[in-house]
């Protein structure tokens, strides 16, 4: 819906920042690990909210939720996309060939949501 003056009205929108991750598969003697495990999977966490926290201060105006489930992150996508209007997801932009190749978690995405998807490359650097 346009706004008076041509800008852009993001009433009622909600942006929910999924940040999905699967701990590796230990072997039995990783017990002796837990809590080191459970330090990274803190660290990860807090990782996530400082990268968030930017996007909360610059747009006051957005309801920004999020959410770090430790499972597959197709599986976490899928899910939060069962209530999205449009899922965006990352690409590690690889370049060259590779780059014309989606990475697995899109594929995934695409594949088994209901919505439109996005895949958003990161900027292009500057050569000097």
């Amino acid at each position: 819906m346009a706004a008076p003056g041509g800008c852009l009205c993001l009433c009622h929108v909600v942006l929910h920042i999924v940040s999905a991750w699967q701990i590796p598969a230990f072997s039995p003697y990783a017990v002796a690990y837990s809590s080191l495990i459970a330090d990274l999977i803190r660290q990860e966490a807090h990782a996530v909210q400082q990268r968030i926290t930017p996007w909360r201060e610059r747009n006051s105006d957005l309801v920004i939720t999020d959410e770090q489930p430790c499972e597959h992150p197709v599986k976490a996508l899928i899910d939060a996309a069962r209530t999205a209007d449009l899922v965006v997801v990352g690409s590690r932009g690889l370049g060259g060939f590779a780059s014309a190749v989606l990475g697995s978690v899109s594929h995934g995405v695409l594949h088994h949501v209901t919505c439109p998807v996005a895949v958003v490359r990161p900027h292009a650097k500057e050569e000097p």
